[in-house]
């Protein structure tokens, strides 16, 4: 059609995405104060696959701690790290001094398990952050119920298709 503008990709910038990390970052620290990875992760790709940003959950190693997997998440070519402070960097910066090494990824249509299958873990582990955790399952619109369930009764999520 003459005249009519090309439709061209969004680009996403680390400052727009930068509110979505402050939440990830805040949440996890509610419930576990020092690491928290992989809950911070799975919430942040959860939030901005709500929001419409294309988001994956990576596992991987990070040069600062090489021994232990780390998670974090990739945005749009954007590396977010909610939980970067454990290694005594800002989490808020979008520049790391560190190297991240890439294992695997999740699709962000997976987070809403994952993250409240964190939060059952913290649930059951430790009864002193109950309080936090129904308040990032509030933020979150995760299934308190599900989270709050005695170790042993997973039970399979349940289907809305009809047979």
């Amino acid at each position: 059609m003459p005249g009519a503008a090309l439709a061209s990709p969004v680009i996403v910038r680390f400052v727009e995405l930068l509110p979505a990390v402050e939440r990830a970052h805040a949440a996890t620290r509610l419930v576990i104060p020092g690491t928290g990875c992989q809950l911070g992760a799975s919430l942040l790709t959860l939030d901005l696959d709500r929001q419409g940003v294309r988001a994956e959950y990576v596992t991987g190693r990070y040069s600062a701690s090489p021994q232990q997997e780390h998670w974090w998440v990739e945005a749009d070519e954007l590396l977010l790290d909610p939980t970067r402070d454990q290694f005594s960097e800002d989490p808020f910066a979008e520049h790391y001094a560190g190297r991240y090494e890439r294992m695997d990824a999740k699709p962000a249509s997976k987070m809403e398990a994952e993250a409240a299958m964190m939060l059952r873990l913290q649930w059951s582990t430790n009864r002193r952050v109950r309080g936090a955790i129904t308040q990032v399952a509030a933020q979150y619109q995760l299934d308190l119920a599900r989270i709050s369930e005695p170790p042993g009764l997973l039970v399979p999520a349940r289907s809305t298709a009809r047979p």
